[in-house]
């Protein structure tokens, strides 16, 4: 018999009439594509642009008008710290701010390579803003999600709130980008807890606490994750034990020095709307209503979408696992219908897996500060859990993957929108606390070279390494001991009657002062106001300026305060 008759009488066909229809059948995917297509993601899913994007759009924000924003109080103790020589510096931190050492050493080697201006101190910050939302958009991808890790890293870069922090010289946005870096190992660590990876993340969770001890709250976060998710819980617990001591000796030092938040009041109602606004992207100013509405019913679509598609698959299993329930003359459709559930499991798992990792980091930190605040000691100021930013942001970005693709662009054009006022308002002479520009213009076209100066309070005076060219020029009458040498910001001052003989001599008098202190102490008072006048105030967001000059009477006869 020849071979087309064997064929006819249903021999087996050669092998390469057979592969031919077997490449372009059976590995159809639910979509009707060949297995070939999932190895090339759609353009928008692939890891170049999932973490590129992001990336880039948080140094463009980071880097639009980085001089804008004045420099702060806080701000003024990073120049004043990282100009310091090193054992300047470990004297500085045996009486203050131990729990921002990491982040001034830091500080201290950018300062030596560029030097102290406020902008050169904050680049740091923007490239650890881009790490951020690169990162964010990357757990995204690591869950299988890589459309939210895409919408949730442009989110975090372009959220005001965001901005507010990656344009100042402080360590937040570091602490934003470790605690995303931390998570990021914790994924691998859920699906592969070697030695390796244990260490990794224990190491990463130390620096983190280093650049913030509060952030370390993310570790219980994290704790809760692991239990969600049934993880390897031993495990990583054997990670976070060792990192858990090695930040023991830094919280033991921090608590020594809780002086130093004495100023933080008891939380109220107000401080717990103003979290929900600002870890939803806003600044919780007078901005307008901001992007935290819509980024809030992002977050709340994202975790209805989940809970749906959850519920769905649970029902589609138990349909699968009840055979009463499977038709016995359908023989030939349950091979379609198993291929039809395959993706719907997959967005099920995934979008559990994200809901199970962005809520206890959403909420655990700022509601343990917040308890803490209240039945302990209040702790609780928002930039101490900015690094739970990130997974509003995810979160929101899942609510936008999961809507139509025409859609989610329209809700995030409009979301952009929403973010203006916030942007600008941030970079603008409100943007922060305080505001010593005007006062460092007044001070130069005003005062003269040898006028006296003095801070209210003390600590005021950290402003004189921002400004040296400007306070440089003033006599410092109440220093007895500069900040340096005294180990603190302030420095230390001298008595009534040190200071009385240095005003002696003086024709003019300024006084810089933070408007929460708004006068001189009484008996400071009592002293410049038996030879100076008031002869002038000038008040700016935070601080203000008084000028005395030397009372008549005294100019006509010579005679010096205290004579």
């Amino acid at each position: 018999m020849t071979r087309p008759a064997r064929q006819a009488a249903g021999g087996r066909p050669p092998r390469r009439a057979a592969e031919a229809p077997s490449r372009r059948v059976a590995p159809a995917t639910a979509a009707g594509r060949p297995a070939e297509a999932p190895e090339r993601p759609a353009r928008l899913d692939r890891p170049s642009v999932v973490i590129v994007v992001p990336a880039v759009l948080a140094l463009a924000a980071g880097l639009w008008d980085l001089g804008g924003p004045p420099p702060w109080r806080d701000e003024a103790a990073t120049v004043s710290a990282a100009g310091r020589t090193l054992p300047q510096l470990a004297h500085l931190l045996q009486s203050v701010d131990a729990v921002h050492g990491l982040y001034y050493a830091l500080m201290h080697v950018v300062a030596g390579v560029s030097g102290t201006a406020e902008v050169a101190l904050r680049i740091p910050s923007v490239v650890a803003g881009a790490l951020a939302a690169a990162g964010t958009g990357a757990i995204g991808r690591a869950l299988g999600a890589p459309r939210a890790g895409l919408y949730g890293g442009a989110l975090l870069a372009l959220m005001p709130i965001f901005s507010r922090y990656v344009q100042e010289a402080r360590p937040y946005a570091m602490t934003a980008a470790a605690a995303v870096g931390v998570t990021l190992l914790l994924l691998r660590l859920l699906r592969s807890p070697t030695s390796a990876v244990l260490a990794a993340y224990a190491a990463a969770v130390t620096v983190l606490a280093y650049l913030n001890l509060f952030a370390f709250l993310l570790v219980g976060a994290h704790g809760l994750a692991v239990i969600l998710a049934r993880g390897p819980l031993l495990r990583w617990a054997c990670a976070a034990a060792p990192a858990l001591a090695a930040v023991a000796p830094l919280a033991w030092l921090g608590s020594r020095q809780s002086a130093q938040v004495g100023w933080i009041p008891r939380p109220d109602a107000a401080d717990v709307g103003g979290l929900a606004v600002q870890l939803s992207g806003d600044l919780g100013g007078a901005t307008g209503p901001g992007v935290a509405p819509l980024t809030w019913a992002l977050a709340l679509f994202g975790l209805g979408y989940a809970v749906v598609v959850g519920v769905r698959r649970a029902h589609a299993s138990r349909r699968t696992e009840n055979p009463a329930e499977n038709s016995a003359d359908k023989p030939a459709e349950e091979p379609a219908a198993k291929r039809a559930e395959a993706p719907a499991e997959q967005r099920a798992r995934t979008s559990a897996t994200l809901v199970r990792l962005t809520l206890p980091w959403l909420l655990v930190p700022a509601l343990v500060l917040l308890a803490a605040s209240w039945a302990v000691h209040p702790v609780y100021v928002f930039r101490y859990v900015f690094c739970c930013v990130p997974a509003a942001a995810l979160l929101a970005g899942a609510g936008l993957a999961a809507l139509p693709p025409g859609l989610a662009a329209a809700v995030l054009t409009a979301w952009l929108g929403l973010s203006v006022p916030g942007q600008l308002a941030t970079r603008g002479p409100d943007g922060r606390q305080d505001d010593p520009r005007p006062v460092m213009a007044l001070l130069a076209a005003e005062a003269k070279p040898g006028d006296g100066l003095l801070f209210v309070p003390a600590k005021v005076r950290k402003y004189e390494a921002v400004y040296p060219s400007v306070l440089g020029r003033l006599r410092d009458v109440a220093l007895a001991r500069s900040p340096e040498r005294d180990g603190s910001f302030p420095g230390r001052e001298v008595g009534p009657r040190v200071l009385a003989a240095r005003l002696g001599g003086l024709h003019t008098l300024w006084v810089v002062g933070h408007t929460g202190k708004n006068a001189l102490p009484a008996r400071r008072r009592a002293l410049v106001a038996r030879s100076f006048a008031p002869a002038g105030r000038w008040t700016f967001r935070g601080l203000f300026v008084d000028r005395y000059d030397l009372r008549p009477a005294h100019r006509s006869n010579g005679a010096g305060v205290g004579k």
